[in-house]
């Protein structure tokens, strides 16, 4: 029976002005959708009372949630309404949980934006399983950390899951884990993306060891000590220069962990090529291996 109730009431425009006129939408309701609404209509307008009365504890439990002030509580109404009315939650209390924790978790949001995140959140849980609290965040670490638009981070999650990138079940994880050490080294949250995939499609038995190596090489680029300038020594590179890259964050760090990925693959020697990877990313380049190491 709720779900007849919520098919029905997603055949109506406005739903605050449906259930406030109960009396006229019913009769309305029931010379417009005689054939296709079996059960008596008396029954149906029973269970749309009960929706209308679950609308009110939803919006009471987003204001809970989120502090929204009473005078302000209309415009989130309408947002819930035209949530579930998209098809998406369980419940109109499940639509007003969610939207709750997306704008917990990415408080910046306008109204429009507010709206148009919680369908995304909806999509990734009804697509890859994803808890919306747990996306959202990690659409908020990108967003943060890269200055990227809301659509873009969403995208990025959507597209590396479609790439197999969650096949450890840690993408949102070190998403949120790594972001930041990432913008340290100078990339866009693309090259993130693409060291990730490429690290996982040339063998990386976890993704969070991918995320672990660039973290790894980063601390040890400017530590100043001994084994770290000798693995820049072993690349030809200058160890006090390419220090101060690593150390100026940016472009700079960006050019110098490429000049070491690309220092590692041209070097012949398996042996000297192993020293100087284990004293640039420390036991992550035992861990994951030279192929995928050389591959980020």
């Amino acid at each position: 029976m709720a779900a007849q109730a919520r098919d029905l009431e997603k055949r109506f425009n406005n739903v605050a002005d449906v259930f406030s006129h109960a009396g006229d939408a019913f009769t309305s309701a029931g010379e417009t959708l005689t054939k296709s609404v079996t059960a008596p209509l008396v029954a149906v307008g029973t269970a749309a009372i009960k929706f209308s009365s679950d609308s009110q504890d939803a919006f009471q439990q987003f204001a809970a949630a989120t502090g929204t002030a009473t005078d302000e509580m209309g415009k989130y109404k309408d947002m819930i309404n035209n949530v579930y009315k998209d098809n998406f939650g369980e419940s109109i209390n499940d639509v007003a949980e969610a939207m709750a924790t997306v704008n917990q978790n990415m408080s910046y949001l306008d109204d429009s934006a507010l709206q148009r995140c919680t369908e995304y959140a909806y999509t990734l849980s009804d697509t890859f399983g994803y808890d919306v609290a747990e996306s959202t965040r990690a659409a908020n670490s990108l967003i943060r950390n890269f200055g990227i638009e809301a659509n873009e981070a969403f995208n990025l999650i959507v597209q590396g899951s479609q790439n197999g990138l969650d096949f450890s079940g840690e993408l949102l994880d070190s998403i949120n884990e790594y972001a930041p050490q990432f913008k340290k080294m100078g990339m866009s949250a693309d090259e993130m993306f693409s060291v990730f995939v490429n690290g996982a499609q040339n063998g990386a038995f976890n993704l969070d060891k991918i995320g672990d190596a660039v973290k790894e090489n980063a601390i040890r680029a400017i530590d100043c000590s001994d084994t770290t300038a000798e693995g820049f020594k072993a690349l030809g590179l200058d160890a006090t220069e390419t220090a101060k890259k690593f150390a100026a964050g940016g472009e700079a760090a960006d050019e110098a962990f490429n000049q070491v990925i690309v220092g590692l693959s041209a070097m012949e020697d398996p042996i000297e090529r192993n020293t100087a990877g284990v004293n640039l990313f420390g036991t992550m380049w035992e861990d994951l291996g030279p192929e995928v190491v050389m591959s980020l």
